[in-house]
């Protein structure tokens, strides 16, 4: 009775995909819909309460499982001690995949910049629901701990605080990874959290900032009907709420902001007791007591306080085999981004070459490497003289999911999820082990509704981000404690001996990324525009490409659709080329080519192939094709 009032803003439930839910969601949105029922029946059905019934059974729907997360929509109402401010509009402000980013003199030196998109955030969210009303509440404010980040927490704890948050939680120095908020989210039943962050993308005043945000009490990322809402808010906003006065964010304790509680908190605990859920530390502690070589580079980023306390207080790694964990503004002048050729320190421990294939041995042989991203929700693996794939790590932590305590305690992996450009490695594994696997755009937003389909679930991207459903972020920790599961169980095996005894079995899908950074946007559009006509063509200009489509994905559990992500060239023998504009930079536009070719049964000499080197002659043809 009370949905059918409802436009429900881009949710399309309508059509029976609430049969996807599981019993427990199913119970929750009837004690939502039970208590709605009841707020309608006490009021008049005026315009007023019909928007309220609206906003209500919105939030009911939209955040499953979570009735904790039932509040009434509110308007912004702002703290009895705050101040007006008046504004206007600033254009640019719609947030992409990952939040807003933008060159950090954007935020830095336009007036009313960060305030003006704090307030979009308060405003946006509480139209939608879920942002708690003014006295209420509890909201997690911090950030990689890039140039600009103490800066801007200040000023959303004086806009939230303006806008009545009652309580809001900081890490001590501002600095959390963003799986770690997500945890902090989660465990604390917070109503959402808001990051300063721009990812891997460098730091500093020439370098890059963003912000992003994600909701409670799920800890994920914001959806788009969300970040639409903040958009809208943008472009016609007049004022924003803020009260007078900072919070020393460098010591652990509680302060008063306006009418508002802050809480500067040790944030790892949360994060630490997350991790201790779902691997068993007794068996790596054994595993490091044979002192294997290993190496863990935090590239000067979020992830090195988390992984000084996990590996070296908690697993007993020597302090001397973690590398660059110290958080930096500008990370150290490094580009943070876990890679093969930003991560260079750790390539030549691991004695390979900048393009991943086997270099002369150095040293002792490294039994893992791994690098963590700005945010610590990347990571990079590499073992002696082995460079093991985003797509192939997601592939073989499927294989040996048994070995990692979350999955195994849970009676085995129910399902996975891949994005679309990463290579189909994953997909042979779920077929074999008869477990359902989902190909989703490029984008961790959308793996959250699968995690409330299936758990336990494991998922990931190429672009170096894998994870499960104890947060609903990547976690580059999380796959770190992941490949030392694995590597615990197949004693005296290297990553190189396990990805390979993985191809052997399931096959080996050669694959790499070409990126082409901060290109004229008209260019990247054109060229995407001209694929686009030969989708459904028969009349294609090479003999040897069977078809081209353009990825489109509906989302099993609330039928959203999302078009045009990416188009794809598929050539005889299944090989492919993907091409994909990002929307991680901050400037100009980013073409990604996906080059990726099956070997069903490879052969020794196969195991050994260089991918790059053997995926040339395929490039090149779908560059061709492309008029790249």
């Amino acid at each position: 009775v009370a949905y059918r009032h409802s436009s429900a803003r881009r949710v399309a439930l309508e059509r029976a995909a609430i049969l996807y839910l599981p019993l427990q969601q199913l119970v929750c949105i009837a004690f939502a819909s039970k208590r709605h029922t009841s707020h309608c029946n006490q009021q008049s059905h005026t315009a007023a309460a019909i928007k309220a019934s609206t906003s209500m059974m919105r939030h009911a729907l939209l955040l499953l499982g979570a009735t904790q997360a039932f509040v009434l929509p509110v308007q912004s109402k702002p703290s009895r001690v705050a101040l007006n401010v008046a504004t206007a509009p600033i254009e640019g402000m719609r947030p992409g995949t990952s939040g807003l980013r933008k060159r950090t003199k954007v935020w830095e030196t336009t007036e009313h910049y960060v305030e003006n998109f704090a307030q979009s955030i308060v405003e946006g969210w509480r139209e939608v629901g879920g942002f708690p009303a003014a006295g209420a509440g509890t909201m997690v404010v911090g950030g990689d701990g890039r140039y600009f980040n103490k800066e801007a927490i200040q000023t959303f704890l004086k806009v939230l605080a303006g806008n009545g948050v009652k309580t809001i939680v900081v890490p001590v120095h501002g600095v959390v990874s963003t799986p770690g908020a997500s945890a902090l989210v989660r465990r604390n039943k917070a109503d959402g959290a808001i990051l300063m962050t721009a990812s891997h993308n460098p730091g500093g005043p020439d370098a890059d900032f963003g912000v992003k945000f994600n909701t409670g009490p799920d800890g994920a990322p914001a959806k788009e009907f969300l970040t639409e809402a903040v958009y809208e808010k943008s472009t016609t906003i007049s004022s924003y709420n803020m009260v007078e006065g900072t919070v020393d964010i460098s010591t652990v304790g509680t302060y008063t902001l306006g009418d508002s509680t802050v809480q500067v908190i040790d944030a790892l605990d949360d994060y630490v007791a997350q991790l201790e859920e779902c691997f068993d530390f007794d068996k790596l502690r054994n595993f490091i007591k044979k002192k294997p070589a290993l190496l863990f580079d935090a590239m000067h980023g979020a992830a090195g306080p988390a992984a000084l306390r996990v590996m070296c207080q908690e697993l007993g790694v020597p302090k001397s085999q973690l590398y660059r964990c110290d958080p930096r503004p500008d990370f150290g002048g490094c580009h943070p981004d876990p890679n093969l050729k930003w991560a260079s320190e750790l390539v030549r421990r691991a004695s390979l070459n900048e393009d991943g294939s086997p270099g002369d041995s150095l040293g002792e042989a490294l039994a893992l490497g791994v690098a963590f991203d700005g945010d610590g929700d990347r990571n990079m693996i590499v073992g002696h003289r082995f460079f093991a794939s985003p797509s192939d790590s997601l592939a073989v932590l499927a294989a040996q999911a048994s070995s990692i305590k979350w999955f195994k305690d849970r009676g085995g992996l129910a399902a996975c999820a891949r994005s679309m450009p990463t290579s189909r490695a994953l997909d042979r594994v779920a077929e074999k082990q008869d477990i359902e696997c989902y190909e989703t755009p490029t984008g961790w937003k959308f793996f959250g509704n699968l995690m409330e389909l299936k758990q336990p679930f494991l998922c990931g991207e190429e672009s170096f981000g894998t994870g499960a459903d104890h947060v609903r972020e990547k976690d580059g920790l999380w796959a770190a404690l992941a490949w030392l599961s694995v590597l615990a169980d197949n004693e005296g095996m290297s990553v190189g001996d396990v990805v390979k005894q993985h191809w052997k079995e399931y096959g080996r899908d050669l694959y790499c990324r070409h990126d082409y950074e901060e290109v004229a946007s008209e260019g990247a559009q054109a060229m995407m525009a001209h694929l686009g006509t030969m989708v459904g063509s028969d009349d294609l200009p090479d003999p040897d490409l069977e078809s081209v489509s353009s990825f489109s994905y509906v989302d099993p559990l609330d039928s959203s659709s999302t078009e045009n992500q990416g188009m794809i060239l598929a050539f005889r023998g299944g090989g492919r080329c993907v091409f994909r504009l990002s929307g991680t930079g901050s400037a100009g536009a980013t073409v990604r080519v996906y080059i990726e070719r099956p070997l069903t049964n490879p052969s020794d000499a196969d195991l050994d192939l260089v991918a790059s080197e053997a995926l040339e002659a395929l490039a090149d043809k779908g560059k061709a094709v492309a008029r790249l």
